[in-house]
């Protein structure tokens, strides 16, 4: 009798060993999940904005500032920053990028997944877009910084470890610039 409640002893251990073992793993493939998922995210919404400015030829809006010049393009010599940009393609289309309810936005469709992750503008994350030029020189191509944190919809509630977020900055010129 007191082998066998030995060996079930030992087989309780083992198995709490084994089950403590395959519950970390099963964790942390859920953390590379979400976290490949925000990262996925991320660098698509950025590539897509990045390309779009790359062939846009002029700036139109920057936030609440709109075109007032002639050619219409946006006055970058203050670097207005605002959380939506609009751009005129070489196509003469207007495209317009905004971060709005926890998505980024072009031309009101979202280029992220919104059913995994969100645009974070909690705390000190925001979505931003800076547009820059030199003071003395407007005619200068400008420059455009992007900013945004992507986070993923992590239930409330869920552990620390299965939650995840980004940040996602880049600086690009508009290679068409025709003012």
């Amino acid at each position: 009798m007191i082998e066998l409640l030995t060996v079930i002893g030992i087989l309780v251990v083992v198995s709490g060993i084994i089950i403590g073992i395959l519950s970390t793993t099963l964790r942390g493939t859920e953390k590379t999940k979400i976290t490949t998922s925000v990262a996925q995210n991320g660098n698509y919404a950025l590539s897509v904005i990045t390309n779009a400015i790359i062939a846009s030829y002029a700036v139109t809006g920057i936030g609440d500032q709109s075109a007032t010049s002639s050619p219409p393009f946006a006055d970058c010599t203050n670097s207005p920053t605002g959380q939506s940009i609009s751009l005129k393609s070489s196509t003469g289309e207007e495209i317009t990028f905004a971060c709005i309810n926890d998505t980024i936005a072009s031309n009101g469709a979202s280029i992220i997944d919104t059913s995994q992750v969100k645009i974070d503008t909690s705390g000190t994350a925001t979505c931003s877009f800076t547009c820059m030029q030199p003071v003395d020189k407007p005619y200068d191509v400008p420059i455009i910084e992007i900013s945004f944190t992507v986070s993923d919809k992590a239930a409330a509630g869920a552990f620390l470890e299965n939650k995840s977020s980004g940040v996602f900055k880049t600086s690009v010129s508009l290679r068409n610039f025709n003012p």
